[in-house]
């Protein structure tokens, strides 16, 4: 119980136990008597005071806070000097972080790992990596770039184009930093196609797996680019053109523009993808021997490879005049025309007397499509048409296996040239150069 000393002086003294607060007086300049009172006390923390207007309010606030003191040191009064000691090693262990605070945090981890709390924080420690390197997603592709093209990896078809558009939207970032939800909400804004989504996802997968084994990522944890979902692509239907429609558009052609008549040989008697017909060249292509070798392959493909040319393939590439450098250089322009899309276009606007279409509709990629399936129908043989083809057998059998006939197959590789004969060489007229 607290009481109050006497006499009765200021400052008024407050005592319970061996604790004393204390209650001064003081000129108040907003009370009715111009007098103020002031409770004061001592705490571990330091002093405390609390201001009143009434004497016995701020006696009975000094009085509360006296017992409360009291009653604390009476608590305190009965651990031994071994509780003293655990107290004090337990405040130098937290450290900067309150006693309390770590109890309860210990508490929940200890709570969600059953009791391993130490395995599992090695575990943690293990996955996450401890001191890998901070760094930005632009120097992070700059150093991937650098080591593929050590490596002799070609990037200009590949990486160097998908980039640029995400360094300049997350370039400046960690790449730690980066997670897979705003990158998946990114992929989705910037390529709306899935098939488009996709490469660009895998060529960030790379990437990202690139980082982790150089240590800019925490290892062994799946990467954030590897969370990002693959989107669902479409059934993909395989368009193709006929035999009659092929040899019309050869003999069209011929007449109306000889200097894509190479390229149109090529797209439809060797299939070539449209990155490597573009960049065939003639000194990659043996008439006498009857094949050619792929100037430049499609990258991560099994595409270095000899594709064989019929004779009557040979037949239509003789009648091409100038045979020298890139089969798609057009001398008009001065560069490499990109003769698969011209061909596609000028066949599109090619019409009768009466206006009508000369041509049905040309779909993407239909004539390496019925290289494929004109020559699967015409040898029986998936593992050939394959490496012909630069692709793999699955993709031949999930594709184009049963699209033609073995008659439409044969024909489509013996379309004749009706003036030329084996062996001559003619010019773009159609004269032959070496009687």
């Amino acid at each position: 119980m607290a009481t109050i000393q006497k006499p009765q002086k200021w400052p008024r003294i407050i005592s319970a136990g061996s604790v004393k607060t204390r209650v001064y007086r003081i000129d108040g300049q907003t009370t009715a008597n111009g007098l103020a009172y002031v409770a004061t006390w001592t705490t571990p923390a330091g002093r405390k005071t609390k201001k009143f207007a009434k004497e016995a309010d701020a006696i009975a606030e000094a009085r509360l806070q006296a017992e409360k003191i009291a009653a604390g040191r009476s608590d305190a009064a009965d651990m031994t000097r071994g509780d003293f000691e655990e107290l004090a090693a337990g405040r130098s262990i937290a450290g900067s972080i309150p006693m309390l605070a770590a109890l309860r945090e210990w508490k929940q981890a200890r709570e969600l790992t059953a009791g391993n709390l130490i395995a599992a924080a090695e575990a943690w420690a293990a996955r996450q990596g401890i001191g890998h390197e901070q760094i930005t997603l632009a120097k992070a592709a700059e150093l991937f770039l650098k080591a593929k093209r050590s490596a002799r990896v070609k990037t200009k078809q590949s990486y160097d184009r998908v980039f640029p558009e995400l360094l300049k939207r997350f370039g400046e970032r960690e790449i730690s930093s980066l997670s897979s939800r705003e990158l998946q909400h990114w992929f989705e804004e910037r390529y709306p196609h899935p098939v488009t989504r996709n490469t660009v996802r895998k060529r960030c997968v790379s990437l990202w797996r690139w980082c982790r084994k150089k240590n800019y990522l925490p290892r062994d944890v799946q990467t954030e680019a590897e969370r990002i979902d693959t989107a669902q692509e479409p059934h993909v239907e395989i368009g193709i053109i006929s035999v009659d429609t092929f040899g019309k558009l050869l003999h069209y052609f011929r007449a109306t523009h000889p200097e894509y008549l190479a390229a149109l040989a090529l797209a439809g008697f060797a299939g070539l993808r449209r990155a490597e017909l573009h960049a065939q060249t003639w000194e990659d292509i043996d008439l006498s021997a009857g094949h050619l070798r792929v100037t430049t392959a499609k990258t991560n493909t099994p595409a270095k490879r000899l594709v064989s040319l019929s004779p009557s393939a040979v037949e239509w590439l003789m009648l091409t005049k100038e045979r020298k450098g890139v089969v798609c250089f057009n001398q008009a322009i001065h560069r490499v025309n990109l003769a698969v899309d011209r061909i596609r276009d000028i066949a599109h606007g090619a019409r009768n007397e009466k206006g009508e279409p000369l041509f049905p509709r040309l779909p993407e990629n239909c004539f390496r499509h019925a290289f494929i399936s004109h020559r699967v129908a015409a040898t029986g043989n998936v593992a050939e048409t394959s490496l012909e083809a630069g692709n793999s057998p699955r993709i031949i059998f999930q594709h184009y296996r049963a699209l033609v006939t073995k008659a439409e197959g044969e024909a489509w590789f013996a379309i004749p040239t009706a003036k030329a004969k084996p062996g001559k060489v003619y010019d773009i007229q159609g004269k032959a150069m070496n009687d």
